[in-house]
């Protein structure tokens, strides 16, 4: 008797990405004639079969969707979930939130979980210590349909909802400023990173690499804030969320320097702490309401769709909010 392979087995031989396999044997347009004919060729020899429980699942609604951030206490990603929240009820789905709490190992359980749950589809903003995406590849194979926001996986091919951060990153900078970055393995923080660097250059200011500081945790910010202003000159410093600005704002305090006349921050992401911070924190804007209601949107669009369509990519314009820890955004 034949054994029947699994899409997972199947991608490997072909050396294509089971997401490609999945979308062939469909009959995607994305998917070029003669991949689509080699795929299914071995699909036959090899006696593939979908998983039972991906075929039940287009056929069966739970009229549940399932939610995953990394946490829960952040605010922009408490308004994303109010928002898929309230858009999910409006069209008669319920929603079960989940907090991975930044760790891969948490967020491999629950997607285990969610292999085994028949939720309707799945809403996520993966960990920062995600690298290994195989536990998402395997709801993709149960056939639950996912969409990304905020931080993406880059090989799965799915609806995504992203700020855009390098645009976000040259709307800040407009004079000689230092940049206090989250590290390069994170691709959101290369993007802002980019869209700094490139400011510089349209606005022929001078480059310098040493101006651009990683920063893992708020702890680190005292000593790279007086090393910027001590011994770099810097007249701004653009910290790579509004955590660390904030953190600025205090040390400058303490160093007696003058904000914004003396040495201008600019943060991202727009907490609420940032309309209270002395000075008022200048920051671009990160609407997790309006991220979380695309992102439903998108999803519940993909679960009622009886054919395959291709996904989509949204890419949200920034929008700076200028307050009194600048002078202005031409200064």
């Amino acid at each position: 008797m034949a054994v029947s392979v699994s899409l997972k087995k199947l991608a490997e031989i072909l050396g294509l990405a089971p997401s490609t396999v999945s979308r062939a044997l469909k009959g995607h347009p994305d998917i070029s004639r003669a991949t689509q004919e080699r795929v299914r060729a071995l699909a036959q020899e090899l006696h593939y079969k979908p998983s039972a429980l991906a075929l039940s699942l287009r056929n069966k609604r739970s009229n549940s969707i399932a939610m995953l951030v990394p946490f829960l206490g952040n605010y922009f990603y408490a308004c994303a979930v109010s928002s898929v929240i309230r858009s999910a009820y409006s069209s008669g789905y319920k929603v079960i939130v989940f907090e991975n709490g930044e760790d891969y190992e948490q967020e491999v359980k629950i997607c285990q979980f969610l292999q085994k749950s028949g939720i309707d589809g799945l809403v996520v903003a993966p960990a920062r210590t995600t690298n290994d995406l195989d536990h998402f590849v395997k709801l993709e194979h149960e056939g639950i349909p996912m969409v990304f926001f905020d931080r993406i996986a880059p090989n799965l091919d799915t609806d995504r909802v992203l700020e855009d951060d390098y645009k976000g990153a040259c709307t800040v900078v407009r004079h000689m400023i230092a940049h206090i970055a989250l590290p390069r393995r994170y691709l959101w923080a290369q993007k802002r990173e980019k869209g700094y660097l490139q400011a510089l250059k349209d606005r022929h200011l001078f480059t310098d690499e040493k101006l651009i500081v990683e920063c893992e945790d708020v702890s680190e910010v005292y000593r790279i804030t007086r090393q910027l202003v001590l011994h770099s000159g810097v007249d701004g410093i653009f910290a790579a969320n509004d955590a660390f600005a904030v953190h600025v704002l205090s040390v400058l305090r303490q160093m007696k320097c003058r904000v914004p006349e003396e040495v201008a921050v600019c943060g991202y992401g727009n907490e609420p702490s940032t309309e209270v911070t002395f000075p008022a924190l200048t920051t671009v804007n990160k609407d997790g309401y309006r991220v979380g209601n695309i992102a439903a949107g998108l999803l519940i669009r993909r679960i009622g769709d009886k054919e395959e369509v291709p996904t989509v990519t949204r890419l949200l314009k920034p929008e700076l909010i200028v307050r009194d820890s600048t002078l202005s955004v031409d200064r």
